[in-house]
């Protein structure tokens, strides 16, 4: 949604796993992929070619950035390493996004989000559930630690390019992108010498001006009346004091429905817990575009509301722009079929 052309090049035999992973769009296509890839352009590469890798190196010709998400050392078994890239293309931006980063004891081990975020810290920190540290519900490691601390990485490093003409290889770990949203977490254990409890502390549900609470239609209010002005407010819009006891809070919240409290309470920094499907309608979502409408009726958001148009485009066939990306960059198509 930020203007860049992107395009994404993809092993034959499929392509990327999200192309046909569930849940699905009314034409077949993972609908997964169809958010992540909307506007993008698609090249197949088997990079265990030489040619192919040859065409790699002519689409790096042209381009900014190259991101890329193997385990450290697969680029440079193909030849490729960023090193050697860095001296062919100095102007290129490299970022190399791995679970734990380019050295270090777990450089070659495989990971998800759920052990990212068990190494950073982050599941420590929630309220158990029987016991147990739950499943989060949004991918923080892969999102926030990973794509997203990448992308403003790779915007500083564009900016140092231009005032230097050098790019730079980043190295990305999901995990210690995850650690650096605890800064604050891990300075107050540093400070008092204590973990924090879990699911105790005051913004992971120990205080009652701070959680959710059922409301009489099932649904839910987000109550966030942490300062005393705010609190003072919410009191007065009920018209009544109040007091941030929780079993009495529960007991408030369950008069009314959600929306009525939502509407009652906004001041006092109270939200509606909304279900996924009733973002398009919400009047914040709705004046802001936040959502994109895609073909297949899909709906995606994007963190620029009314973002550039290639947002609104949709995502693209596997190998789609092969060909044509190819020679947009002079080199013959023709010689993918040429063998090691």
């Amino acid at each position: 949604g930020l203007g860049a052309e992107v395009v994404k090049v993809e092993s034959p035999g499929g392509g990327d796993y999200l192309r046909h992973s569930p849940p699905r769009t009314p034409s077949g296509e993972g609908a997964w992929f169809a958010a992540l890839h909307a506007g993008k352009k698609s090249v197949v590469l088997d990079l265990k070619q030489s040619s192919h890798c040859a065409a790699l190196r002519a689409l790096l010709g042209s381009a900014d950035v190259l991101i890329e998400g193997n385990r450290p050392g697969t680029m440079a078994r193909l030849g490729l390493s960023p090193q050697s890239l860095r001296v062919e293309f100095p102007r290129l931006v490299i970022a190399s996004i791995t679970g734990f980063g380019q050295d270090g004891p777990l450089r070659d081990r495989p990971g998800h989000d759920l052990g990212f975020q068990a190494l950073a810290g982050t599941l420590s920190l929630g309220r158990p559930v029987d016991g147990v540290p739950p499943v989060p519900a949004v991918p923080v490691g892969d999102i926030g630690g990973g794509a997203l601390t990448a992308a403003m990485r790779i915007c500083a490093a564009l900016h140092a390019r231009g005032k230097t003409g050098e790019g730079a290889w980043i190295d990305a770990s999901m995990t210690e992108g995850t650690l650096a949203m605890l800064a604050p977490q891990v300075a107050g254990m540093s400070a008092t010498g204590r973990n924090p409890v879990p699911g105790g502390e005051l913004l992971t549900g120990a205080n009652p001006r701070y959680r959710s609470y059922r409301c009489r239609d099932g649904r839910f209010l987000a109550v966030a009346a942490l300062e005393d002005k705010f609190w003072a407010t919410l009191c007065d819009r009920i018209g009544r004091a109040v007091e941030p006891d929780e079993s009495a809070l529960e007991q408030l919240f369950l008069e009314n429905d959600r929306d009525e409290w939502a509407a009652m309470l906004g001041p006092a920094c109270c939200e509606p817990v909304l279900q996924l499907d009733e973002l398009a309608t919400h009047p914040l979502h709705v004046s802001r575009r936040s959502l994109t409408a895609l073909p297949d009726g899909l709906r995606v958001s994007h963190p620029v509301p009314d973002g550039h148009t290639s947002a609104c485009r949709p995502s693209p066939a596997l190998g789609e722009h092969t060909e044509s990306e190819l020679a947009r960059v002079g080199f013959d198509p023709s010689r993918l079929k040429e063998r090691k």
